[in-house]
């Protein structure tokens, strides 16, 4: 799933003028929060696509849209922040639109899998229509975190640095799965025999990378929590 990521301090707070730094903390805690449960509820979902839970699958359809709903809040926050920090600059830098150009990317994904997910309901059954909504915003999510990566992250400590990289991992590698997983979908009929071993595959295939979009939460959320001790233990040690 998409996180945004930057060569420059960022501002939480949208509507706050204070400087990047601890006064942005709290909403730091939210975005990290919403990434978590974003992640725990597509692993839900996941588990509503198993064959033996066929007759429920619609509740894993609901759950991957509220999931994506969750996910299109924080990256409307990205585009927020990019977009305010582009009012404080004079001139429209390349790494700027590189980081325009992922939150953009970010944001379409997202959208398609909110609307991948109403398509796999079974009141409108367009599984096809569906797969290739994950499928194209799988891909968005891959291109955006390329794009990401060529950016140079300047974290406060290397344990930051490190967890930085374990969520951008976790992300990239939950959207390729879900990428692979969403083809059988676009594939004709098949038995029912051959369909449920197919499907019972790619419920697995759901549930690991919801397990890797998860992953990349607890990541990100210790990652803010590192940074917050860091900047708190320099305050303190300014002040005294």
């Amino acid at each position: 799933m998409p996180h945004l990521f930057t060569n420059r301090p960022r501002k939480f707070n949208l509507s706050s003028k204070a400087p990047a730094g601890h006064r942005h903390f709290s909403w730091e805690v939210v975005n990290s929060a919403i990434y978590l449960i974003g992640g725990a509820t597509f692993f839900a979902g996941s588990i509503f696509f198993f064959p033996q839970f066929e007759q429920y699958a619609d509740w894993g359809a609901w759950i991957f849209f509220v999931g994506s709903l969750l996910y299109l809040i924080v990256t409307l926050h990205d585009m927020g922040e990019a977009l305010l920090y582009k009012r404080t600059q004079h001139k429209f830098t390349r790494y700027y639109g590189l980081e325009l150009s992922a939150a953009v990317a970010y944001i379409i994904g997202t959208l398609l899998f909110a609307v991948g997910s109403l398509l796999f309901l079974s009141m409108i059954g367009m599984e096809a229509a569906g797969g290739w909504c994950f499928i194209i915003g799988s891909g968005l999510f891959l291109m955006g975190a390329f794009v990401n990566v060529t950016q140079i992250i300047d974290e406060t400590s290397k344990l930051s640095l490190q967890l930085v990289n374990a969520t951008a991992i976790s992300f990239a590698l939950g959207s390729i799965i879900f990428l692979f997983a969403s083809v059988p979908y676009l594939w004709p009929a098949f038995t029912k025999q051959d369909a449920r071993k197919l499907f019972e595959f790619v419920a697995w295939q759901f549930t690991v990378g919801s397990v890797l979009f998860m992953a990349g939460g607890v990541f990100n959320a210790w990652r803010s929590y590192s940074a917050m001790r860091y900047h708190r233990a320099h305050r303190s040690a300014s002040e005294s």
